[in-house]
């Protein structure tokens, strides 16, 4: 019965819509967590999901992840990058197609916030790509602090996988260079691609 639950939530997870919309976020269960994302020396210093852009889809809107800060009192500061993704060695691979404005991150409450980013990019359909969050350009911003990640049974999501980086140093040339791990669970997430019909 679960296999089959499971089945009918990636069915969903991928159905099309008018703003094409992946979302995992809405069969969250509300507690599920991966932990803990923060600074290199203490915790997990990149968080990601791989996607794959459906057919006729070209851009690249936005993307949310949702994460809790239980270590009320800290900050950290963030930045989101979009990568092409190499699924022989899970790893991204290139250059940055996007990265994000540096993002201080200090919840007042230990509640789960939308974390939304925009790239706007150009994506090309078919194609695996990794959007996530890192602390590697700012790895002294951990002041007391880490975040919890949103999850969701692994295959909820049939396109693409979570992934993590450990013990980079600091050093985002590990992005590339160094394998990706995957995890039991994927990110609750969601990605927009405007594009259509």
């Amino acid at each position: 019965m679960r296999k089959f639950w499971i089945a009918t939530l990636a069915a969903a997870v991928l159905a099309s819509s008018p703003s094409q919309a992946i979302n995992t976020r809405k069969v969250w269960d509300g507690s599920t967590a991966i932990t803990s994302f923060g600074c290199w020396t203490h915790n997990t210093s990149n968080y990601g999901q791989v996607i794959t852009v459906p057919k006729k889809r070209h851009t690249l809107g936005n993307f949310s992840f949702f994460v809790s800060g239980p270590n009320v009192g800290g900050q950290m500061t963030v930045r989101a990058e979009v990568y092409a993704w190499d699924a022989l060695h899970l790893m991204p691979t290139g250059t940055a197609l996007w990265e994000s404005d540096p993002r201080t991150i200090a919840y007042k409450d230990a509640n789960y916030h939308r974390a939304t980013f925009s790239p706007n990019v150009s994506v090309t359909h078919g194609a695996q790509y990794i959007l996530f969050l890192t602390t590697d350009k700012d790895p002294d911003s951990c002041v007391n602090y880490y975040l919890y990640w949103a999850g969701v049974p692994v295959g909820t999501y049939g396109g693409g996988h979570f992934y993590y980086l450990n013990n980079t140093g600091g050093d985002p040339s590990a992005w590339t260079t160094a394998t990706w791990s995957s995890y039991i669970y994927d990110a609750a997430f969601t990605a927009k691609l405007p594009d259509g019909p």
